[in-house]
């Protein structure tokens, strides 16, 4: 490069010029040499280039030149100028300014100046000039995407926004950010485009309208591994592109939104003109950045609603009185509240060890029928309820073990819930359920089996407390018998007891004494069936007639008649329970008849055994059969404790106790299997 002066420059500054010699070779910037005056004496090649003058209408001139020519505005020369003056009165000794250049361009130049001493003493200032266009454009691009950046930061932490809210927003922030007037969030299903926010006034690029995605832009983006961006649509496109024809944008930029691994659809932005640049890497970051962001949001909003849902229908769960119950609100839960619209849930049958079906969805019915009850390895029902845990069957066709191969159904997810049963999930296409899904069930699936487990509780508890009413009214039927039944030798007692104080005989003390050692032997007999043995501990031979005739002895009832069919001949008893059977009939025969009532005892014409029977007003035909099941005597109602009393010593001894039709009256009959003498 000529580095020496060119024409037009002043003939006394070679020998100072041809001292920059070195440093104008070294460098490719523009290169200039001004007087303290202001006077250019020097120019190079690269600084002429830069500025768009020849060399000889620079020498000689000041800058002025600059601006005369409108290269410089007046406001950026000023800076300029002040900067000489301070150099030339050494005020400063160098500086830099960046300034804007020409007409309707967004070139930029930084100048640095610095005063030069020379040997002689003389002072000049050097200044050196350099494009820095890209660099600022860089500068520019970056500050804007912070910017962009710290606007989206802000919307999205702003709590109190809405998903929609911060939908517009950030659509909003985005066309102002491109220079673009649409801006649009879509979803994407089944082959269909539906705008699910929108900026800008493009009539088909409003929220709910939908066109197939053949028919979009988006379907480019969508195919894409990126994002696409087009400055011109229609020559990238053609004018006959379906697209164009249809929404007619100039130019259009995308990204994909997607939630978890799924496709939720595109976050896009676009004009009905072409654009004047392309997009840049810096433009294209950010709206992969706002994709991104869309998909978290959506991600974290379906989340939110789930444990919203979750939260309100918990109380439901745990308030539900029975596992079918609770299943129904499960499989209402599921369909509804997660949009998993082919869903059952299976009860575990231990008894028969089945999976048995308990509540299932429409579609689940309509799809594949009525649910069957699964035997144990009939299908991955199975695997999945005996592992205990969740598992997601992203294409049924690649399992061997699917329990019906030619079903419609490809994906389907299983939770156990425990050892309670199982909830099911299906869908007709492979990959269906991401990972809002899984976890969505795994926390449903806490609160199902919690709730089964309270159901489970309740009825544990009620069986106990039936079981413990039971326990307690068998308790108190106990306290009555034994009332009742101490009643016959108490009574004894006390009358043997006054006979003896008036008379003084010994033999009515020795039946007092008699009649408290049979309440002793029946409070230990007693005792025994409180326990639950409820077998004799002391048969033997007895003759009947004596331990009817004291039973009888027991009765308070002046006016009521014993008749005796002789003879009642010998049995293999316990005496005291003996005593304690008949002193229990003859008390309800008077209890239930007149206060002359007549009873009968005798031996039974045509089998072993006896019977006791009463000119009373007799049984009812529900007494009757009551008292005859043996096995359930402990809850008759309406018969007396004291023929409570009965049917316990009869099944004590392994007897049969019958109640015959009679014309009037009552008649029990007792066989003993043995003969009576």
């Amino acid at each position: 490069m000529d580095t020496g002066p060119h024409d037009g420059s002043l003939g006394d500054n070679e020998e100072s010029i041809s001292s920059y010699r070195s440093i104008i070779e070294a460098v490719q910037d523009g290169i200039f040499i001004v007087n303290l005056d202001g006077t250019i004496t020097f120019v190079n090649d690269s600084l002429c280039s830069l500025v768009g003058h020849k060399p000889n209408e620079l020498v000689g001139e000041t800058f002025d030149t600059l601006v005369e020519s409108e290269l410089v505005q007046p406001e950026e020369f000023d800076r300029f100028d002040t900067a000489i003056d301070n150099l030339a009165n050494g005020d400063i000794q160098d500086q830099a300014l960046t300034f804007e250049i020409g007409q309707d361009t967004d070139q930029m130049v930084e100048v640095r100046v610095s005063k030069h001493i020379r040997d002689d003493g003389t002072a000049d200032i050097v200044g050196v000039a350099r494009d820095v266009t890209e660099r600022e454009r860089r500068a520019r691009e970056a500050e804007q995407k912070q910017e962009v950046l710290a606007k989206l930061y802000q919307v999205g932490a702003e709590a109190s926004l809405t998903f929609e809210q911060k939908a517009e927003r950030i659509l909003s922030i985005g066309c102002e950010y491109l220079d673009l007037p649409y801006g649009f969030l879509t979803r994407v299903e089944e082959d269909v485009q539906e705008i699910v926010h929108a900026v800008g006034d493009h009539t088909l690029l409003q929220p709910d309208e939908s066109a197939p995605l053949e028919q979009s832009y988006c379907r480019k983006t969508i195919k894409s591994d990126g994002l696409v961006g087009m400055q011109d649509a229609r020559a990238e496109l053609g004018e006959t592109d379906r697209a164009y024809e249809l929404f007619e944008l100039g130019c259009y930029i995308g990204t994909k939104v997607m939630v978890g691994e799924n496709l939720y659809g595109t976050f896009c932005f676009a004009a009905p003109y072409d654009r004047d640049r392309q997009f840049t890497d810096g433009e294209r970051e950010v709206i992969k950045l706002l994709g991104q962001w869309a998909g978290y949001e959506i991600e974290r909003q379906r989340f939110e609603e789930r444990l919203e849902g979750l939260h309100r229908i918990s109380q439901q769960l745990l308030g539900a009185e029975t596992t079918t119950e609770v299943a129904e609100v499960t499989i209402e839960t599921v369909a509804e509240l997660f949009d998993l619209p082919v869903s059952a849930f299976w009860k575990y049958d231990a008894g028969d060890d089945v999976l048995r079906p308990v509540v299932e969805t429409d579609d689940a019915v309509r799809i594949v029928g009525e649910a069957p009850t699964f035997e144990r390895g009939d299908a991955l029902l199975w695997e999945s309820f005996d592992s205990g845990e969740i598992r997601n069957y992203e294409d049924l066709a690649e399992q061997s073990e699917a329990y019906n191969s030619e079903t419609p159904l490809r994906s389907e997810v299983h939770i156990p819930c425990e050892k309670h049963g199982i909830i099911t999930s299906s869908a007709t296409e492979p990959r269906a359920f991401d990972e809002i899904d899984i976890e969505s069930l795994r926390l449903l699936e806490a609160l199902v089996t919690e709730a089964i487990t309270a159901v489970k509780r309740e009825e544990q508890l009620a069986e106990r407390g039936e079981a413990l009413q039971r326990q307690n009214e068998r308790l108190e039927e106990f306290a009555d018998v034994v009332a009742h039944d101490l009643r016959n030798p108490l009574t004894g007692a006390v009358g043997f007891l006054e006979v003896a104080r008036k008379t003084n005989e010994a033999q009515h003390f020795e039946r007092v004494e008699q009649s408290l050692d049979r309440m002793e032997q029946l409070i230990d007999e007693l005792l025994m069936i409180a326990r639950g043995d409820r077998q004799t501990t002391n048969v033997r031979t007895l003759q009947l007639q004596p331990i009817v005739e004291e039973s009888w002895s027991y009765t308070d009832a002046p006016k009521a008649t014993l008749s005796v069919d002789d003879p009642l001949g010998e049995i293999q008893a316990d005496e005291t329970r003996l005593l304690q059977l008949f002193g229990n009939l003859f008390r309800n025969s008077v209890e239930h008849g007149s206060d002359d009532v007549t009873v009968e005892v005798g031996p039974l014409a045509n089998d072993t055994g006896f019977y006791v029977a009463d000119d009373g007003p007799g049984f009812s035909e529900e007494s009757r059969a009551e008292i005859e099941e043996l096995e359930e005597t402990e809850g008759v109602s309406g018969t007396g404790i004291g023929l409570m009393s009965v049917t316990d010593v009869v099944d004590a001894h392994g007897w049969t106790l019958t109640i015959p039709d009679t014309d009037h009256g009552a008649r029990i009959e007792i066989r003993t299997g043995q003969r009576s003498e």
